[in-house]
């Protein structure tokens, strides 16, 4: 009965996926179809009307006049098309670009970078304004001040009122910000003022002392001076970098204006553009030559991230969601869908799933069974392979340990070198010993327990850990009383054991960079039959969290440890029958007790 119910349920499920698919290949269409319209698309532009956006920096009047003789060869030439220049701003040329209101923009190249890459604008010539005839060198930005003003470094500036033209103004701001930056000026310190165009009003501001500097482009001072605005000896610029065309400047020079044509005009126009304006000569007429490349504005923007490839991804991505209104709207439904219909699933599960639980928390509880047999599989698999590759390497390292040596004898028997192959040797076959150990535990073998001299035990154990005392300096002292008392246990794993409890207390000392000492002490308890090894230092001792818990596996102090050293102590020792206790003395710091059965051949402790 209660698969029934399922079966229904999913059934119906599947019926209301197939609707929400359904619905979103409908709107799929839909959308496809309105955007093969695209209504806002101007028509293709091959004659009659022309327009061509221009930038005004200095007004409408001004850009006419300065533009009447390209407009008029353009006219003259080009006798299918009537061109009709309109004058905007920084924002109205963005706008009517955007909008595809104009079919021609000229203007500067910081601003043909920024609208080039979205709008697929075609260079097509490069003013020539410069006195030098080079277009490569025309533009820069110049920062003025007054003559009589006191100020002889961009730095004193700080704080004071500035003008400029506009956020995006190429010549009027954006090539100064680098020379800012590079004087250790952040714009953010100036009280900046944005005044827009004209851009004689900046000058203006400054001559009448409403502003302490502002922020030109290059040759606008001097081209107000020859028209009788301006005496060009009341102001001097700062951060000067020569001149720049006979006029001052405080940058270095950009390329110079743009002739670029939009997307929807033809090739043919666009061609017949192109070569009135490289032909364009004599007296009294603009000079255009052959598109300059604009790589040095392009690398301005990238490092003033300001370059439209270098859009925010926020930006980015509500003009995607604006452009695929469609797409985003059932896609919308079917998220909506698509919630609506896990709600009613969980519903019809949660009303059928009470019948089932029990049978699944026996399953859980298998599976828990399961993955912890599996885990120990694992482990034991993994850890028998370390335990078989490794023994070949230190198997190796022996055999050659031991051919140096011998051959050391035979040719240098007083050799230096002899006892630290010996060394080498030992520890390798040490290791092997401790390898051959973690492979008892893997097969559930009891360890070799036999006589150990506590004597020679701590001695050996205090010698491999010498390098390291002497390098910090610790005091570490052992004493075994009575001389000869012994225990029973693994020679090995108490090596390993004491080894661990020394090397803690260094890691101690190294981590708080203090100097100290490390004390083990070894004494007989005739009452218990048993060994007590004390292992004590002053390095600050375990808070009480640790000691709380001082076995807990993974838990270590040290950012590089693995907190595994009194985890694997502890089971050593228990392998031998005897125990481990940790604590802190009074003396402030920890304190460590082994305990294992004494030796029954110590017959006088």
């Amino acid at each position: 009965m209660i698969w029934n119910k399922r079966y229904s349920a999913f059934a119906q499920g599947r019926r209301f996926l197939r609707v929400i698919v359904a619905l979103a290949l409908i709107g799929h269409g839909l959308a496809v179809a309105q955007m093969t319209q695209r209504p806002n698309q101007p028509p293709p532009v091959d004659g009659g009307p022309v327009i061509i956006g221009i930038l005004a920096p200095r007004g409408e009047a001004h850009a006419l006049a300065q533009w009447q003789s390209t407009l008029q060869a353009l006219d003259e030439a080009i006798p299918r098309a009537s061109f009709e220049p309109r004058a905007l701003t920084l924002e109205g040329i963005a706008e009517a670009v955007a909008k595809g209101r104009i079919d021609f923009v000229l203007t500067n190249p910081g601003q043909f970078v920024l609208l080039g890459t979205p709008y697929a604008l075609s260079w097509l010539a490069t003013l020539r304004s410069n006195p030098a005839d080079s277009a490569r060198e025309a533009l820069g930005s110049v920062l003025l001040v007054r003559e009589d003003a006191p100020y002889t470094s961009a730095q004193q500036l700080i704080g004071k009122r500035v003008v400029a033209v506009h956020e995006q103004a190429f010549g009027g701001y954006l090539l100064l910000l680098p020379q800012l930056e590079s004087a250790g000026i952040n714009p953010g310190e100036l009280d900046l003022a944005f005044l827009g165009y004209p851009v004689d009003a900046l000058l203006y501001q400054l001559r009448d002392g409403q502003a302490e500097a502002a922020i030109m482009p290059v040759c606008m001072l001097e081209q107000m001076a020859a028209e009788g605005l301006v005496a060009p000896e009341d102001y001097r610029a700062l951060m000067s970098n020569g001149k720049l065309g006979g006029c001052l400047a405080s940058t270095p020079a950009y390329p110079d204006w743009t002739f670029a044509a939009l997307p929807h005009v033809s090739e043919a126009l666009a061609a017949d553009v192109a070569r009135v304006l490289l032909d364009m000569e004599g007296p009294g007429t603009t000079r255009w030559g052959a598109p300059v490349s604009a790589a040095r504005v392009a690398t301005l923007f990238d490092d003033l991230r300001l370059h439209p490839l270098q859009e925010p991804l926020l930006d980015r991505l509500g003009d995607t969601l604006q452009r695929y209104w469609h797409y985003t709207l059932f896609a919308v439904l079917l998220l909506l869908g698509g919630l609506l219909y896990h709600a009613w699933i969980q519903r019809q599960a949660h009303r059928h799933g009470r019948a089932l639980q029990s049978t699944q928390l026996a399953l859980r509880e298998r599976e828990r069974e399961l993955a912890s047999a599996q885990s120990l599989s694992v482990s034991g698999e993994l850890a028998a392979t370390l335990a078989h590759e490794l023994n070949q390497p230190l198997a190796a390292i022996r055999h050659y340990a031991e051919g140096g040596r011998l051959r050391l004898e035979r040719q240098a028997p007083d050799s230096p070198l002899l006892e630290p192959f010996s060394r080498i040797g030992r520890e390798a076959a040490r290791g092997a010993g401790i390898i051959e150990q973690a492979r008892q535990w893997i097969r559930r073998e009891p360890p070799e327990i036999e006589r150990v001299p506590l004597k020679g035990l701590l001695r050996d154990a205090v010698a491999l850990a010498e390098p390291r005392v002497r390098r910090l300096a610790i005091a570490l002292d052992w004493k075994v009383r009575p001389a000869d008392l012994a225990v029973q246990g693994n020679r090995l794993a108490m090596e390993q054991v004491l080894g661990n409890l020394i090397d803690n207390s260094l890691d101690a000392f190294e981590a708080d960079r203090r100097v100290g000492w490390i004390r083990i002490d070894a004494e007989y308890d005739a009452e218990l039959a048993q060994v007590t090894i004390r292992v004590a230092d002053n390095a600050g001792g375990f808070d009480a969290e640790r000691l709380s818990q001082p076995f807990m596996p993974l838990d270590s102090s040290r950012a590089e440890g693995l907190g595994l050293g009194l985890v694997i102590s502890r089971r050593l020792m228990q392998r031998q029958g005897g125990a481990i206790e940790i604590g802190n003395h009074a003396r402030g710091g920890a304190e460590i007790r082994l305990m294992l059965p004494a030796s029954t051949e110590d017959a006088n402790p």
